[in-house]
C-alpha cells in the first residue's frame, strides 16, 4: 500500500544538508557520510523565537500539503471544464466506480527535482560558481521553478483556489502543467538572463538559508545557492546571457542587505551551521518586526500574499517583458 508523504519540503533535503559544514566538506571531497536529511544544523524558528539544534528533515516543510483528495464530483467538474468532449465517458465511469482518489504531489516534486536539473545546483555549490553558459542557463530556469514551489506560492495559491471553489488537486494539476510549459517559464527567465548577475562566494559558510530563498524584488533578485554562494541579479543593468561577475567575499553593507531580505522572506525558520550567527540575526530589529507580524493572523496572511505577488510579478517578466512576447517567441520556437 502506498504511504502518502507526510512532509513536503519546500527546499529539498539533499540541498539543505549542505548547511552542515562537515557534510558540505564531505561532498566536496566525494566521501560518504550520513544522508543529507539526517544532517545536523541550527534553526532560528519564527514561532519558537529561539535558536535550536535540529536536522534538515525537520525544517522547511509543510505537513500534508501535497496530499489532495480527488472526489468523484470534482472529477466530473474538472472534465466538464477542461475536457468537455470526454465528460460523458468519464461521468459514466465515475458513476460505476464512485470512489475518491488521492494525489500525492511529492511524486511531482521529486520529478521536478530530477528533470529541473537540481543536481546542477549542487554542482554550482561545489564549484562556487558556474562551469559554463549552459550551466548558468539551467540555474536560471531552476530559480524560477523553485520560486513557484515556495512556501508563499503554495500556501497562497492553495488558499486562493479553495476560495474560488477549485479543489487543491486541480491547482496541483495546473502547476504541474505550468512546469512542463516552456512558455510559462520564458517570461521570467528571459528577464533574468538579460540582467547583470553577481556571484558572492566565500571560502567558509557565510549565508544562512531562509525557507523561501528565492528573494524577488521589483528591480532585483537574490538567491542563496549554497552556504558559500549567493547570487544577486540586478534587473536595472542589462548584460549578456553569457556573462556574470564574481566577487570573492561580501561587503558588510551587502551582507546586511542579504540578511534583511532573508528575514523578509522567512515564514518558519532560517538554518545555519553556526548558532551564534543565528542569535545575531534574532537580535536584529528586522527579525523582531517579522516575529510580531507573523504572530498576527491577518498580518501573516498579508505577508504570504505579498510574497506570492512578488513571485507572480517575476513570472510575468518583472515588468520588463512586452505583452506580445509569447507570440514572438512561439514563432521562433516553431521555426
Amino acid at each position: 500500500m502506498h504511504a502518502f508523504t507526510k512532509r513536503n519540503h519546500y527546499n529539498p533535503c539533499f540541498w539543505t544538508g549542505l548547511w552542515n559544514h562537515d557534510y558540505f566538506e564531505a561532498r566536496k571531497r566525494g566521501t560518504r557520510t550520513k544522508p543529507a536529511r539526517a544532517q545536523h544544523v541550527f534553526a532560528l524558528g519564527i514561532r519558537a523565537n529561539k535558536v535550536y539544534p535540529t536536522v534538515v528533515d525537520n525544517v522547511h516543510y509543510a505537513e500534508g500539503l501535497g496530499v489532495a483528495e480527488i472526489t468523484p464530483e470534482t472529477m466530473k467538474q474538472f472534465c466538464q471544464k477542461r475536457f468537455p468532449d470526454q465528460h460523458e465517458k468519464l461521468a459514466c465511469y465515475v458513476d460505476e466506480h464512485p470512489e475518491s482518489l488521492f494525489m500525492d504531489f511529492e511524486d511531482i516534486l521529486v520529478g521536478v527535482e530530477q528533470k529541473g536539473k537540481y543536481d546542477l545546483l549542487i554542482d554550482a555549490a561545489m564549484l562556487g560558481g558556474f562551469s559554463s553558459n549552459e550551466h548558468k542557463g539551467f540555474i536560471t530556469c531552476l530559480l524560477v521553478i523553485h520560486a513557484m514551489r515556495s512556501y508563499e506560492m503554495m500556501a497562497s495559491m492553495v488558499e486562493l483556489s479553495e476560495s474560488i471553489g477549485m479543489p487543491k488537486w486541480e491547482y496541483f494539476w495546473l502547476l504541474k502543467n505550468a512546469w512542463a510549459n516552456q512558455f510559462v517559464l520564458a517570461r521570467a527567465t528571459v528577464a533574468l538572463a538579460c540582467a547583470r548577475w553577481t556571484l558572492y562566494r566565500t571560502d567558509e559558510h557565510r549565508f544562512p538559508l531562509c525557507d523561501s530563498p528565492i528573494m524577488m524584488g521589483r528591480d532585483s533578485m537574490m538567491a542563496v545557492l549554497s552556504p558559500r554562494l549567493l547570487v544577486e541579479i540586478d534587473l536595472k543593468v542589462a548584460s549578456s546571457e553569457d556573462s556574470w561577475v564574481i566577487r570573492d567575499g561580501i561587503s558588510f553593507s551587502k551582507y546586511r542587505e542579504f540578511r534583511r531580505r532573508s528575514i523578509g522572506n522567512t515564514f518558519r525558520e532560517i538554518i545555519f551551521h553556526d548558532s551564534k550567527e543565528l542569535e545575531c540575526w534574532r537580535d536584529t530589529p528586522e527579525f523582531k518586526a517579522r516575529l510580531r507580524s507573523l504572530a498576527e493572523p491577518t498580518a501573516a496572511r498579508q505577508l504570504v500574499a505579498d510574497a506570492a505577488n512578488r513571485v507572480i510579478w517575476g513570472l510575468n517578466g518583472f515588468g520588463r517583458v512586452p505583452r506580445e512576447f509569447e507570440s514572438w517567441i512561439k514563432d521562433r520556437v516553431d521555426a
